[in-house]
């Protein structure tokens, strides 16, 4: 659920903005999320003023559950209030307690960081928070709510989830933006059904245009969208080629746009995952916006007072340069952290991706250190869905190297959250380790990230530090080949990498174009995903009743264990790093 308008300026309620349009006139907002570093931010928010260009309606800025993105999402809010851009910020049900709503209305960040384990009873359904945001703050904010064409992912009855969003209405919700989808029936069949049970409000249908297969295939599971088979075939053809996956999400995004205009509908929610680009051409080819009009929008917000940044966000602005452009490509856990798109792809931070009884179902209750190499094992060999740390099924590539990953696992109970095998130039069009465009080569450099003890962690140091001397006495140059990264969970940090340094690991050439590097491990994109990795460990052990065996243990191992991100750098050497890795004594 949202509530946008949060600084309450006069005239800048939704609801005045949408009956100020002339009749029959299309609108659309745009929805970005908190990235998870300073200068990933810091170009957001650059970015930001260039989309405003793009004349959105409002802009909306997700909110990780229970307010774990507060201060991020917040920062990116402050920045649009004060770049004139009317702001939807959005707040969720789960794990939200009393006061950090309070903060987040009052647009004061809520101190403390913890995890919220047992919400206020107050707050158990969207409803709830309608109800509570109308009878604290009345008049002051314009609320929309979430919609779900599709039906809940926890619920089996669309016909009780229409009966819901009623209720969010007559609570006083005054907008509806809803899941995305990507089958028009289906969408089309419940929005009618919205309309006859007396939904009247506008209904804002949530489009993503597609922006690269596997952060496609990650958003639609995370969503539990249905995909219609023919849309899973096209894509299946194109997906190791980024530029023509990009060119079918422009595509089918204008298609569905235009199926949507047809049956009435005027407001559509673009979720932008931090990227300009695929949203400028949807709404070039759909005729809404226009150079003249671009033009136009730049001269008239040129002209506008503009309210004061907040001090951090200034601090944030002024981090780094931002190219104009800074990449177009989603970025994963391993992407370049500077880029305002590196983050979680969803929007919601850290968290679990599956209900607890589903989770429970899935791991059991370990309280040895064998359970949880089961689960690990368990989820390589593929008869585990999913780790707390990944609800996805393993690459195809993952098989080259799985009986080094069992072994780690199994032998070492060293738990592997990340990994990917040398590849010394596959072509392109590989179905296995391609991407781009067809005609090129495909390298890989062999990674991979795990946890281990600190004692471990000691031995594995002085390895890498004896063979990077040993290479430097042999005249083999004045680095190792095994470079690391390593922190615990109290902050601590341990690597061989100098200040500034990058592990670029995966790199494609290609005909005509300048090296294209997709995967770097470096400083900054590792403590990032260091702090979320540990948290997932404490959000875990909170699945089981304080004081339990399992609650006991699983924070025990994330108090006790060390994240280490290892890279080989050799990588003609398809055996190099895991036969290094193994070759480390066992602890007694």
């Amino acid at each position: 659920m949202a509530a946008p308008d949060h600084a309450a300026r006069e005239g800048a309620k939704v609801t005045s903005k949408l009956a100020a349009l002339p009749p029959d006139t299309p609108f659309y907002t745009f929805e970005v999320f908190p990235p998870k570093t300073d200068i990933g931010t810091s170009n957001l928010i650059d970015r930001l003023e260039r989309m405003t260009a793009l004349d959105p309606a409002w802009v909306h800025v997700t909110w990780g559950a229970g307010g774990s993105t507060h201060e991020t999402s917040l920062d990116l809010a402050g920045a649009a209030q004060g770049m004139g851009i009317d702001t939807c910020l959005h707040l969720t049900c789960t794990n939200m307690l009393k006061d950090v709503l309070d903060g987040a209305l009052e647009v004061n960040p809520p101190r403390g960081e913890e995890y919220w384990t047992a919400a206020s009873d107050q707050f158990q359904h969207a409803t709830d928070l309608v109800q509570y945001i109308r009878s604290t703050h009345p008049g002051t904010f314009c609320i929309g709510v979430a919609g779900y064409p599709e039906g809940h992912a926890d619920s089996t009855d669309k016909a009780a989830d229409i009966e819901y969003l009623f209720q969010k209405q007559e609570a006083g919700a005054e907008f509806v933006v809803t899941q995305l989808f990507y089958d028009i029936d289906v969408f089309i069949a419940w929005y009618r059904a919205c309309r006859a049970r007396g939904i009247t409000i506008p209904i804002l249908p949530g489009i993503m245009p597609i922006q690269n297969y596997q952060s496609f295939r990650r958003m639609t599971n995370l969503c539990k969208s249905q995909i219609p088979p023919q849309i899973v075939t096209e894509l299946e053809i194109i997906q190791h080629d980024d530029a023509a996956v990009k060119d079918y999400g422009v595509s089918l995004a204008v298609k569905m746009m235009r199926a949507l205009r047809a049956e009435g509908i005027l407001g559509y929610h673009l979720c932008t995952l931090n990227l300009e680009k695929s949203v400028t051409r949807v709404l070039n080819q759909l005729e809404w916006v226009t150079p003249e009009s671009v033009a136009a929008v730049k001269r008239a917000r040129a002209g506008e007072p503009l309210a004061p940044l907040a001090k951090g966000v200034n601090a944030l602005r002024g981090a780094t340069n931002s190219p104009a452009s800074w990449d177009e490509f989603p970025n994963g856990r391993f992407g370049d952290a500077r880029s305002p798109a590196y983050g979680d792809l969803d929007g919601y931070g850290v968290g679990l991706k599956l209900p607890p009884a589903e989770a429970l179902r899935q791991w059991g209750y370990p309280t040895q250190l064998s359970d949880i190499s089961r689960l690990f094992s368990s989820y390589l060999s593929g008869t585990l869905p999913s780790i707390p740390w990944s609800e996805e099924p393993l690459r195809a590539e993952t098989t080259s190297i799985s009986q080094s990953l069992f072994r780690l696992n199994d032998e070492r109970h060293w738990w592997t959250v990340g990994s990917q095998p040398a590849v010394d130039g596959a072509e392109s069009g590989d179905e296995v380790h391609g991407f781009g465009p067809k005609g090129g080569y495909v390298y890989q450099k062999a990674f991979v990230e795990l946890f281990m003890g600190d004692s471990e962690l000691t031995e594995f140091e002085r390895r890498a530090k004896e063979d990077a001397d040993a290479r430097r006495e042999a005249g083999k140059g004045d680095e190792g080949v095994v470079k690391y990264f390593a922190g615990n969970r109290k902050g601590d940090s341990r690597s061989n990498m100098a200040p500034g340094d990058v592990n670029a690991v995966t790199w494609g050439v290609f005909p005509g174009k300048e090296i294209i590097t997709t995967t770097l491990i470096e400083e900054m994109s590792f403590k990032a995903w260091k702090e979320e990795a540990f948290s997932i460990w404490i959000e875990w052990s909170y699945l089981y009743p304080a004081g339990s065996p399992s609650r006991k243990f699983i924070q025990g191992l994330a108090d006790s264990r060390w994240l280490v991100s290892v890279c080989h750098h050799d990588f003609r050497d398809e055996k190099g790093l895991w036969e290094w890795l193994l070759a480390q004594p066992k602890e007694p």
